[in-house]
């Protein structure tokens, strides 16, 4: 992790009478020009997040028209609400965010398969990992990842993949930093 060190002190669960609800707090110090400490709390997304989620879902958007505008449209929401509230309520995806003193910082979308004609496995895949721009560099991404990597393996995940655009250099090195490495390239051509 660039410039800090994190310390997840501990998991809480907690149910709200139907389901069960569970958090990380995780100790994080950066070292910048003025030494500061965050706490961040990773936790479920809950449907009622779907204004900040999309917040930050557009500034990841918003890259990718920047980096690829022959193929990304700006839009208004990056998904409708019906659309969210769909993702959030499936206990086949994991969605968590990353939380300090009640602002949302990060979050990440991770969907479970199984590919037939390969060695059987459960494959845990990141979607979406996206932090809100004020607060990159920051470690919020590796707590996120950090995370995602525990909660895979309590689900029987054995590996994570997830697919980054190449004009998106910082994901790049923050994945490789992770220890992820690339596993395969995708090529394309235009006929126009």
């Amino acid at each position: 992790m660039e410039g800090g060190v994190c310390q997840i002190i501990g998991t809480i669960m907690i149910t709200n009478g139907t389901s069960l609800i569970s958090f990380q707090q995780i100790l994080f110090y950066t070292e910048s020009t003025e030494r500061r400490m965050h706490m961040l709390m990773i936790r479920d997304i809950r449907k009622d997040d779907y204004i900040a989620i999309d917040r930050l879902l557009l500034q990841l958007h918003r890259l990718d028209v920047a980096g690829r505008p022959e193929l990304f449209l700006y839009m208004e929401h990056y998904m409708s609400r019906e659309s969210f509230e769909s993702l959030v309520g499936n206990k086949d995806v994991l969605t968590i965010l990353a939380e300090n003193q009640g602002e949302i910082l990060g979050c990440c979308f991770v969907s479970f398969f199984e590919r037939s004609g390969m060695v059987s496995m459960k494959t845990a895949y990141i979607d979406m990992i996206v932090v809100d721009e004020k607060h990159r560099r920051n470690g919020i991404g590796n707590a996120l990842f950090q995370a995602v990597q525990k909660r895979a393996k309590q689900m029987g995940a054995r590996r994570i993949d997830l697919m980054v655009w190449n004009h998106n250099q910082i994901a790049i090195e923050a994945y490789e930093s992770y220890g992820m490495r690339p596993q395969r390239c995708v090529y394309e051509k235009s006929l126009s």
